[in-house]
C-alpha cells in the first residue's frame, strides 16, 4: 500500500550547466567553460516529494512559487513524476527560486542563486493552512514533511499551526530544520538536524558519546519531540525514542561518496515513508542510511528508489543486520529467504554468521546457476573482481594480494589451479598443499567471496564465462599479455610483498 504524504516548503529549481574546461580566461583568472549540455533538477522541498515518489508514496507538494516560466516549468517537472500540484499557491511579486550551478567537468564551479526569502504573503500563509487541513480530511494523509530552506515560506506563526493541526489529526510531522531557534518546530514527531545544526540549537559542543548523548535529551526536550534525532554524516545517525528512552547510533553503510547534494532531503523522506507506513524508529532509520547511502553515490540532487536500497545493502552484505528482519524485507516486496540466487551466492549475501567454508566453494554441478545469478548482481550494480593462482602454501603475500583485489569491487572470485594443472605447469613435486586443502584455506578468508577450480592450464576459458569487471594480477605482469583480459571491462595490476612466495617458503624448509 502506497502511503499518503505532504511536503510543505520551499520549492526550489535546481539549474546545471554542464562544460569542460581546458583554459583560463585572458580577461581574469577564471575559468573558461564549454558548455556542454543543461539540466534541470527538482531541489528543496520539491527534491523531497521526488524521493518519496521513488519509494513508491503517494505525494502532495504545497508552497509558493512566482508566476513566471521557472515557476511553469518547476509545476510541470513535477506533475511528470505524479506529484499532486494543486497546492501550489503563484504569488505575482515573487521569482520562484532556483539555483544555477556550473559543473566542469564533475567539479562545481560556482552557483548563482535567484529568489526572494522575505516571508510570504498573508494570503499565501492562509492558502497552505487551508489546503494541509482539507487534504488531512479529505485525504487521509498518514505524514506531513516540512521541509524548511528559509526561502520566507515556513514562518514561525505557520510552522507552528501546521504543527498543530497534524497532532490534533493524528499525523506524524517530520521537519528538515533550519537556524538556531528550534522552537519554532516544537511539537513536532522528530526534525533532521545536522550535528552541526544540533550543536548550534542546543549549544552543546557535540564531540562524544557523551555530548551527544545530551544533545539528543536536549533537544527532546526543548522542541517536545517524540523522536529526538541527528544525522552525523559518516558517523550514521543517532536518536532517542521518547517511548522506550533508548539512545541508539545506526552506523553509516556509505561505501562510496561522490556528492552530497539533496542528502538530506532523502534521509527526511525515507524516515517519512517508513513512519508513514507504521514501521519503528530502528528500521526506519537503518532504511534512511541505505538511501543517503545509494544518493551521495551519484552526481547532483538525486533520489533512491526501493530496489536501488535493497540492491546497495545486498551488495554490501548489510542484510545480515537484526535490523533486516521479515517485517524489513516486506518493505521490499521480497521474504527473507527468497532472493532468487544460487544457494552458494544466497547464503553469502545474507550471512548473519561465519559461514562454512565449503559454501563458497563453486562446484562443477553448481556452475551454471551460478553464472545465473552473478549475471543478476552485476545488473543491480555489484563490481566483480576475478584473479587466478595456485595459492599453494598460503602466505602474507597471498593475503596481502586477495585483499587488495577485493578492495576493488563487491564480489572477490578466485579461481584455483587443479592439483593437475599445477603439476603441469610446476613438476610433479608440486602442489605441497592438496587442492581440497588449498580450497579449504582461500574459502576461510573473508576477502574471498567465491573460489572455483579449473584444470586446464589457464584460466582463459572461466574468465570468459564470468566476465569480471575488473581482472586483477600481480605488478610482475606489466609489459605482459594478461591471459583471459579481453573478456574483463579493466585489468588491475597489483604490487606484491617482495621476498613473500611459495618458492622462497619451499626452499627455507629444505635448508632447515
Amino acid at each position: 500500500m502506497k502511503p499518503k504524504i505532504l511536503v510543505v516548503g520551499d520549492l526550489i529549481l535546481d539549474h546545471y550547466i554542464w562544460g569542460n574546461c581546458e583554459r583560463i580566461s585572458p580577461e581574469a583568472p577564471v575559468q573558461v567553460i564549454d558548455v556542454k549540455k543543461e539540466s534541470l533538477n527538482l531541489g528543496g522541498a520539491c527534491n523531497v516529494a521526488s524521493n518519496l515518489v521513488s519509494l513508491d508514496s503517494s505525494v502532495w507538494i504545497c508552497g509558493i512559487a512566482g508566476e513566471d516560466e521557472a515557476g511553469s516549468t518547476l509545476k510541470a517537472e513535477l506533475e511528470k513524476l505524479g506529484i499532486h500540484t494543486d497546492g501550489i499557491f503563484f504569488e505575482n511579486n515573487r521569482p520562484t527560486t532556483q539555483k544555477s550551478r556550473i559543473i566542469a567537468g564533475h567539479q562545481q564551479v560556482v552557483r548563482v542563486d535567484r529568489e526572494d526569502k522575505t516571508k510570504i504573503t498573508k494570503e499565501g500563509e492562509a492558502f497552505i493552512l487551508k489546503f494541509t487541513e482539507a487534504l488531512i480530511l479529505d485525504s487521509n494523509i498518514a505524514c506531513i514533511v516540512l521541509s524548511d530552506y528559509q526561502k520566507g515560506v515556513l514562518s514561525v506563526e505557520l510552522t507552528q499551526r501546521l504543527i498543530a493541526l497534524a497532532k490534533s489529526k493524528g499525523v506524524k510531522i517530520l521537519a528538515d530544520p533550519k537556524g538556531r531557534d528550534y522552537t519554532k518546530y516544537k511539537g513536532a514527531t522528530l526534525l533532521t538536524p545536522n550535528k552541526k545544526e544540533a550543536a548550534e540549537a542546543t549549544s552543546i559542543t557535540i564531540c562524544d558519546e557523551k555530548s551527544l548523548k545530551e544533545a539528543l535529551v536536549c533537544l527532546q526536550d526543548l522542541c517536545d519531540l517524540e523522536i529526538s534525532l541527528i544525522t552525523l554524516s559518516e558517523d550514521g545517525i543517532a536518536f532517542k525514542d521518547s517511548t522506550t528512552q533508548e539512545i541508539k547510533r545506526i552506523p553509516t553503510i556509505a561505501r562510496e561518496v561522490f556528492d552530497v547534494t539533496g542528502a538530506g532531503d532523502t534521509v527526511i523522506a525515507s524516515l517519512a515513508y517508513m513512519l508513514a507506513l507504521g514501521e519503528p524508529i530502528s528500521q526506519s532509520v537503518y532504511f534512511a542510511n541505505a538511501a543517503a547511502a545509494v544518493v551521495v553515490s551519484k552526481l547532483g540532487s538525486a533520489t533512491a528508489s526501493k530496489q536501488e536500497i535493497f540492491a546497495y545493502l545486498k551488495r554490501n552484505n548489510l542484510l545480515d543486520s537484526t535490523l533486516a528482519n521479515t517485517e524489513f524485507l516486506k518493505i521490499f516486496d521480497v521474504e527473507q529467504n527468497s532472493f532468487g540466487f544460487s544457494s552458494q551466492i544466497s547464503k553469502i549475501l545474507k550471512r548473519k554468521t561465519l559461514n562454512f567454508y565449503g559454501d563458497k566453494w563453486i562446484r562443477e554441478s553448481d556452475f551454471t546457476p551460478f553464472l545465473e545469478s552473478l549475471e543478476q548482481l552485476k545488473q543491480e550494480g555489484f563490481k566483480v573482481i576475478f584473479t587466478n593462482g595456485c595459492f599453494d602454501l598460503l602466505h602474507l603475500g597471498h593475503l596481502d594480494y586477495l585483499h587488495k583485489a577485493r578492495k576493488l569491487g563487491d564480489l572477490l572470485i578466485v579461481g584455483l589451479n587443479s592439483d593437475a594443472s599445477i603439476k603441469r605447469l610446476k613438476g610433479e613435486l608440486r602442489p605441497v598443499n592438496c587442492q581440497r586443502d588449498r580450497i579449504a584455506q582461500l574459502c576461510a578468508l573473508e576477502c574471498v567471496d567465491f573460489v572455483v577450480v579449473f584444470d586446464t592450464d589457464t584460466p582463459e576459458w572461466l574468465i570468459a564465462k564470468i566476465r569480471p569487471d575488473v581482472l586483477v594480477k600481480g605488478a610482475d605482469y606489466a609489459n605482459k599479455e594478461v591471459v583471459g583480459a579481453k573478456f574483463s571491462k579493466e585489468v588491475r595490476l597489483i604490487d606484491v610483498i617482495e621476498g613473500k612466495s611459495t618458492t622462497h617458503l619451499i626452499q627455507k624448509i629444505k635448508s632447515l
